[in-house]
């Protein structure tokens, strides 16, 4: 097998979030002879680790002058470590853009990917953008910038991206993904597309992993088939039941699904336990405030 084909292979186990699979294809493999490779395939792999929240593994493992896609991974390892603590990140985002900066690595896809992904986690998606100006024919890149759009509400744009990406990007199975994200936020009908696309890909067994397990639990849900979500979730829990993602999405099934308000808690309550800063989370708990206040307000004016 060529070493492009083996790359190909890679890229489409991370997509499909077989990050075992990922680590068990590098830590075996000898197909790949060119430095250029050799770097992709070790950056599939800790990125790999970091997908599993190994962070000290990738920390410990990359060396300081290691290539810079690698020193990119351990960055991310190194800012989601910090923040995961509650530590202070803005060295860590500082450290990202000054790699970006280095050399060429501002049209490394990979470095791209890496130090992007550092802004969104921080909350800063226009400099993400920034860092992914430049990503035509790179799939990644174009990926991440679906998922900045669809996060700023520009659903215009993340159409725009999908479309511009067919042009080039043939059948990718990112750029499927990218298109079921789309059609999700779309609704009316594409949800049905969204589902059929999910569903193929659920057909190959590298590809039952709890990523692709709540992309059709998400479409079966905006379906309004909460049985069949619930299903596809518990056996998302059954494979990961830390899985931030699939608790959350665990969550809107319970309540659609009228479970009881204990049920419901223990899920928020296990996602508190795993990602205390999930985006979920602060949307929850700011939500619970101003009803609170809210409520508050209206009882002042019974009493009186």
């Amino acid at each position: 097998m060529d070493e492009e084909s083996i790359l190909f292979g890679l890229r489409n186990l991370f997509t499909l979030g077989n990050y075992q699979a990922v680590i068990n294809e590098v830590s075996s493999q000898r197909g790949l002879y060119s430095p250029e490779a050799k770097v992709e395939a070790q950056t599939y792999l800790h990125r790999s680790y970091v997908a599993q929240a190994k962070y000290n593994l990738v920390i410990n493992d990359v060396a300081s002058d290691a290539e810079p896609p690698l020193r990119a991974v351990k960055l991310l390892a190194s800012y989601l470590q910090a923040k995961k603590g509650l530590a202070a990140t803005d060295s860590y985002v500082q450290e990202a853009q000054a790699l970006l900066e280095e050399g060429a690595n501002r049209l490394n896809a990979l470095v791209q990917v890496l130090v992007a992904t550092v802004y969104i986690n921080d909350h800063q998606l226009e400099e993400a953008l920034k860092v992914l100006h430049s990503r035509e024919k790179k799939l990644e890149c174009t990926a991440l910038a679906v998922q900045v759009y669809l996060e700023m509400d520009r659903l215009d744009l993340a159409r725009n991206e999908v479309s511009q990406c067919k042009i080039w990007g043939e059948d990718a199975l990112l750029l499927q993904i990218m298109e079921a994200w789309v059609n999700l936020r779309v609704g009316g009908e594409k949800y049905q597309e969204g589902f059929y696309i999910f569903e193929e890909l659920s057909q190959s067994g590298s590809a039952q992993t709890v990523k692709v397990l709540n992309g059709q639990a998400a479409t079966q849900l905006s379906l309004g088939r909460y049985p069949e979500a619930e299903a596809l979730l518990m056996e998302a829990l059954a494979k990961n039941s830390d899985d931030a993602d699939t608790l959350v999405n665990m969550i809107v099934c319970a309540t659609l699904t009228s479970k009881t308000q204990d049920v419901i808690r223990r899920y928020v309550s296990q996602l508190r336990e795993v990602a205390p800063l999930h985006p979920f989370l602060q949307e929850l708990d700011l939500k619970s405030s101003l009803f609170d206040r809210a409520a508050s307000r209206y009882a002042l004016v019974e009493s009186s």
